[in-house]
Order: structure tokens, then C-alpha cells, then sequence
């Protein structure tokens, strides 16, 4: 089983957003999407504006590893500040949201990583977001669903606790 150890905290991810909220929307946008729903960045780069389902709070990803299609969560918060985005830019419907490279997103995506003294990479946020998920109780069969894999043990990695979590979780169990 492959050891997930490059993940953020919610502190660190909090760090990071309120100063891209300052700086650059497009940026923060990236990183809640990332944070947020963890996908690919290549799935990120692939959404268009008719991808957002405002009424379910859902965002199609038509792009997906392995040519297969998904729907995942995403905060109503976050889909008004996209539809802001989208309307502030005139994006086409059809158009890609976020219209810049994968080297792109890696280079703001490291900018902001400086600010926790980390190297830090899209994938980053996906590993990250599956941790927290789990952390809070998300059962892995509905995770496996939103990050999209076709195998159950390659969601499973995500199931390797720290220290913390295991002192976490043992303290709350009723002896």
C-alpha cells in the first residue's frame, strides 16, 4: 500500500486561500476546486461553465482519467464566486473556466505553498482532500466515487492514519 504522507492540514489550506483571496481569484478559485473536490488538475482545466449545476451543487467532470465521467460536491459559496468569475470574464458556456496549463496551475500552486514553507503540487489538495474526507467520516466507498477510481484499494491508501489520528480516534472510543 503506497504511503500518503504529502498532505495539508485545514490550518495550512486556510493559510494559503485567505491569501490568495487577497491576491489573484482566479488563484483561490484554483485552490478551493482543488481543496474542495479533489481533482485532477487536468479535470480542473477541462471545466467550462456548463459543467456547474447550481441546483445540485455539483460539478460535472466530463474529462476524468481513463475517459470516464463524474459528478462531485461542491459548496453553493464556491459555485457563486465561479459564477461570478464566469460572468466578471465572459466565459463562454462551452469554454474552459480556468484557460491556462497544467506547468501553470503547478507554478501558482507552488507560489502559495511558500507561504507554509512547503513544496507543493495540485495533487497535493487530492490527497489532502481525501484525508480530511475520511477524517470526518466519509466512507470510503462514496470517496472512491468522488476521486473517481475504479479500484477500491487505490482509495484505501487513504485510510493510513498518523499518530494523531489513531490517538484521536482511540480517545473516543467508549472502554
Amino acid at each position: 500500500m503506497k504511503d500518503i504522507t504529502n498532505y495539508l492540514e485545514q490550518a495550512q489550506v486556510d493559510i494559503i486561500s485567505e491569501y490568495a483571496a487577497t491576491c489573484n481569484i482566479r488563484d483561490y478559485l484554483i485552490i478551493q476546486l482543488l481543496w474542495r473536490t479533489g481533482i485532477r488538475v487536468d479535470e480542473l482545466l477541462h471545466i467550462r461553465p456548463i459543467d456547474l449545476e447550481h441546483h445540485t451543487s455539483m460539478v460535472r467532470i466530463i474529462k476524468a482519467k481513463g475517459g470516464k465521467q463524474r459528478r462531485v460536491p461542491l459548496s453553493a459559496e464556491t459555485l457563486v464566486q465561479l459564477q461570478a468569475y464566469i460572468d466578471t470574464h465572459k466565459i463562454a458556456n462551452e469554454d474552459p473556466i480556468f484557460p491556462i496549463t497544467q506547468q501553470w496551475v503547478r507554478a501558482i500552486i507552488n507560489k502559495y505553498g511558500a507561504l507554509i514553507d512547503r513544496n507543493l503540487h495540485p495533487h497535493t489538495f487530492r490527497h489532502s482532500f481525501a484525508i480530511n474526507s475520511v477524517r470526518h467520516g466519509v466512507d470510503i466507498r462514496r470517496l472512491q466515487q468522488v476521486l473517481g477510481h475504479t479500484n477500491i484499494n487505490t482509495t484505501a491508501v487513504y485510510l493510513k492514519f498518523n499518530d494523531q489520528d489513531l490517538q484521536d480516534v482511540y480517545a473516543n472510543v467508549p472502554f
